[in-house]
């Protein structure tokens, strides 16, 4: 589990930056780690993400991980301030849950920990 802490840091502060600027006007982030899990909870309260956006957001965060450049490309987040962070946090998650209710945004990203 080499690196496991600052990844998971990563994921949060790119989505953190990414919430901020885009002018969320309240964000709420939990994460809840487990013997074999991680699991960040998002709610992007009174969201102004379209729907377009946000089938974006399920599309590229359900994508298969991708351990190889997760490994080699992970220390870069916050590099860039355009959607290549997006699919970096997308490779480096296991799966995702993205709805809009009642005009909140809630976002469930699970990592599964790597076996050692």
């Amino acid at each position: 589990m080499r690196h496991e802490i600052k990844k998971i840091s990563k994921i949060v502060d790119e989505l953190t930056t990414l919430f901020l600027r885009d002018d969320t006007n309240e964000v709420e982030f939990r994460i809840i780690t487990g013997k074999d899990r991680t699991v960040i909870k998002i709610v992007d309260y009174n969201t102004h993400y379209s729907d377009k956006t946000i089938d974006h957001f399920r599309t590229t965060f359900n994508r298969q991980r991708q351990y190889e450049i997760e490994e080699y490309y992970w220390q870069l987040a916050g590099e860039n301030d355009d959607d290549d962070e997006i699919t970096l946090i997308g490779a480096m998650i296991d799966t995702a849950i993205v709805e809009k209710r009642d005009g909140n945004l809630y976002l469930e990203l699970i990592r599964i920990n790597e076996q050692t």
